[in-house]
């Protein structure tokens, strides 16, 4: 059985965010200073996907967003 498609939306941005989080802590655990800020900058690549996704999926459940 599939998930409906707003299920779905969510759950991807869902992902991308915990995605994000994990990347901070390894970044946190991370003692070298350019592989830290490479974590954090795909932490923020991600964050930022996550934030499309959730307003596309807002936008595609509002009627009234043309």
């Amino acid at each position: 059985m599939e998930e409906p498609q707003g299920n779905a939306a969510r759950s991807d941005w869902d992902h991308y965010r915990d995605m994000a989080r994990q990347l901070r802590e390894l970044a946190r655990q991370t003692r070298f200073p350019a592989a830290r800020q490479e974590l954090l900058d795909l932490a923020l690549r991600y964050e930022q996907r996550a934030d499309r996704l959730d307003a596309r999926s807002a936008a595609g459940s509002d009627p009234d967003h043309r």
